[in-house]
């Protein structure tokens, strides 16, 4: 880490208590960076299992470890306060920055009493910090202990950080799943199960992860298009295949919200089946979200100040009109009077790697996070969909690869790409299969960063040395 002048702060006996609060925490968050520069551990899901029970859990560290431990171990309990053994280790690490699969196999996921999808009518306890689940990762120099982690639940992340809430949409790193309701479900097509499937798990467990926003590709089951659309009629679309129904998804959407009090963003912005030339039915759409989530939907006033961005508003301004849910939607598409629902946001900027391969997707990924005064994002809202395209796999590859062989390529990548100054300047970032990367420790840590930034606007400067 740099070294730190502090010779332009003032004795602490003549700082008033604001400054001198505002002081040490200042001298802690620089602290929690030092930290950050040891050598993270984290754990992740493989992906070379059928389903989320049958898949491994893998050791990872880095990016670019300074102070590599002697080694790293997996634990089913925390070792910090226990003397259990590990699972697997680690040992011998010549690489600044890898993975290593273990013969350890995930089982069935079950979440803190109240947070599963199954647990109606139970009030749930608060994680504002994470909950652990039955893995621990931890490295260790001998028997010196360095780092612990662990695969967690973030369930009331978002909203409980401090400052977070008062940071604007657009300037937060959201993170975020592509095509997020293409999971992994007892879907009998193998074409859907390999080129279709995008997530390890349902919407449900998604959120409960920590997820804050949602990808919506809708399509129309064209079989039942000559009848009026009814709701079980719309449709997840990924890789041009209808996967999952849309209400059920909803449904679930809505009841994390009320339960967790987190705000979600969910991006109806696609529509590659069923809806070319059709208007009336994005109408019939907005008819199953209106029913669905629509009470919980922010609202925003399209008569009093039509130039209004969704992205410009905080977590806080969305709370204080007792909602949950900002909905993205391309508003051109509904014809009058639906166009003015008030439910809906105007789309964001949107990118994609698409057809990228790895060297130009680090050029691509440059170009956008530099945000400099010639790039295409500004002071706005923006999606970056972090997904290789099955046309690139094709073209690389001369065969077509699974979502989970592409996954694996451009996920490893990414978690070092946003690993550094890069995820200061992310907005929404959406990933094939989240559990394979550590995007939403990442985004905790870059928020916290831009939350005590706006909170201390007037912290005495501190000159750093080169």
């Amino acid at each position: 880490m740099s070294a730190i002048n502090l010779s332009n702060i003032s004795s602490p006996y003549l700082m008033t208590t604001t400054t001198r609060r505002r002081t040490l925490l200042l001298l802690l968050f620089i602290t929690s960076l030092g930290t950050l520069q040891a050598c993270p551990v984290y754990l992740t899901i493989s992906l070379n299992g059928k389903s989320i029970e049958e898949s491994f859990v893998e050791i990872n560290w880095g990016p670019d470890c300074r102070n590599k431990p002697e080694w790293i171990g997996l634990f089913p309990d925390d070792p910090s306060i226990s003397n259990t053994q590990p699972l697997a280790r680690v040992d011998d690490l010549k690489n600044s920055t890898g993975k290593f699969i273990t013969d350890v196999r995930i089982g069935k996921l079950r979440f803190p009493r109240g947070w599963n999808r199954d647990d109606v009518n139970t009030l749930p306890a608060e994680y504002p910090k994470g909950k652990c689940l039955d893995f621990f990762v931890a490295s260790f120099k001998g028997m010196e202990l360095l780092a612990v982690e662990c695969l967690k639940i973030l369930p009331n992340w978002m909203g409980k950080t401090e400052n977070v809430a008062e940071v604007p949409l657009k300037s937060l790193f959201i993170p975020g799943t592509h095509a997020s309701g293409a999971f992994n479900s007892n879907q009998k097509s193998n074409l859907i199960k390999d080129y279709a499937f995008s997530q390890h798990v349902d919407v449900w467990s998604q959120l409960i992860f920590g997820i804050r926003f949602l990808d919506m590709s809708i399509g129309i089951n064209l079989k039942k298009s000559r009848t009026p659309p009814e709701d079980d009629n719309f449709w997840i679309v990924n890789e041009n295949m209808l996967v999952s129904k849309l209400t059920p998804i909803l449904k679930d959407v809505k009841r994390f919200v009320e339960t967790s009090g987190e705000i979600v963003i969910m991006d109806f912005s696609s529509f590659p089946i069923g809806f070319y030339k059709r208007p009336d039915r994005h109408s019939d759409l907005l008819r199953v979200i209106e029913k669905e989530i629509g009470d919980l939907a922010y609202k925003r006033n399209s008569t009093t100040d039509p130039n209004f961005k969704c992205y410009e508003l905080s977590m806080n301004d969305i709370r204080k009109t007792g909602k949950h849910l900002l909905l993205i939607y391309p508003i051109e598409e509904l014809p009058y009077p639906d166009s003015e629902s008030e439910i809906l946001c105007p789309t964001w900027k949107t990118f994609s790697l698409g057809d990228m391969n790895t060297s130009a997707s680090l050029d691509f990924m440059r170009f956008l996070f530099a945000r400099k005064n010639d790039s295409v994002i500004q002071d706005e809202g923006w999606i970056f969909h972090a997904v290789l395209g099955l046309e690139q796999a094709l073209n690389v590859y001369s065969k077509a690869k699974t979502t989970e062989q592409r996954a694996s390529v451009i996920n490893v990548k990414l978690s070092s790409w946003l690993g550094g100054p890069w995820s200061l300047t992310a907005n929404v970032v959406a990933v094939d299969f989240f559990t394979y990367t550590n995007i939403i420790d990442i985004a905790i840590y870059a928020n916290l960063h831009k939350a005590f930034t706006l909170a201390n606007k007037n912290l005495t400067r501190l000159e750093i040395a080169n």
